[in-house]
């Protein structure tokens, strides 16, 4: 009988323990499916939740996703950017504006024009007034004007300088990375050593010495790009 009572207590010992266990892991349980479900309220997507206003859905949307900061040069041209676009759409072939503060170099650049050829096509951009060739060399960007127009304060620029680059679309932000003595040859612009200038830098401005084989040359590297929409 002894036995009996011992093996009884016992075996209610351990459906009360299960009981116990189940009722914590229950408890567990409701809070973790409560938790998930204020979680999920937050709209990641405002396509997920068509139940929020446009302007919350964007708000809660900004909170998880964010942009890159734009840079400080893009907003200053902002407005002269909105400029630039409207200036394209009544311009053949404009591709944009470059302005160079430092030099208070300001001119529009042009991918094409009147010619049978390239060059004479790089010719007649750059005899016109505010006008500049915009052109690759299969390289890198080269921006080419003659020394008595826009480019003639070009050697003013110096390293460090800031530079930007309007497209319209987009604002590029520009720093010169090297000033130096150029050789055109027709087909590109070589340095002293014989390497391609656009084959180490971004963008590449140059304009006449003494003649048109010899050139100044003005490098840009890219800090920034910045999409308006």
């Amino acid at each position: 009988m002894k036995k009996f009572l011992i093996t009884a207590v016992f075996i209610l010992l351990v459906v009360g323990t299960a009981l116990c266990v189940n009722k914590i892991q229950d408890s567990r349980s409701g809070s973790d499916a409560s938790e998930a479900q204020a979680l999920g309220t937050q709209t990641i997507y405002p396509a997920e939740s068509p139940g929020l206003a446009p302007l919350e859905s964007a708000q809660a949307e900004s909170m998880i996703v964010r942009d890159k900061p734009m840079a400080l040069e893009a907003v200053l041209f902002l407005g002269r950017n909105r400029e630039v676009a409207q200036e394209m759409l009544n311009r053949e072939y404009m591709a944009g504006r470059l302005i160079i503060p430092s030099a208070g170099i300001n001119v529009a650049l042009f991918t094409d024009g009147p010619g049978e050829d390239e060059a004479e096509v790089r010719q007649d951009i750059c005899d016109r007034e505010d006008s500049a060739a915009f052109f690759t060399d299969g390289l890198g960007m080269l921006i080419a004007d003659h020394n008595n127009q826009s480019f003639s304060v070009l050697g003013q620029v110096q390293t460090g300088d800031k530079a930007v680059l309007l497209r319209g679309h987009s604002i590029v932000t520009l720093q010169c990375s090297l000033v130096d003595d150029g050789y055109n040859y027709g087909k590109g612009i070589l340095d002293g050593d014989g390497y391609y200038f656009t084959s180490y830098e971004d963008y590449v401005c140059y304009t006449c010495k003494e003649d048109w084989n010899n050139v100044l040359v003005v490098c840009f590297t890219i800090l920034d790009e910045d999409y308006v929409i």
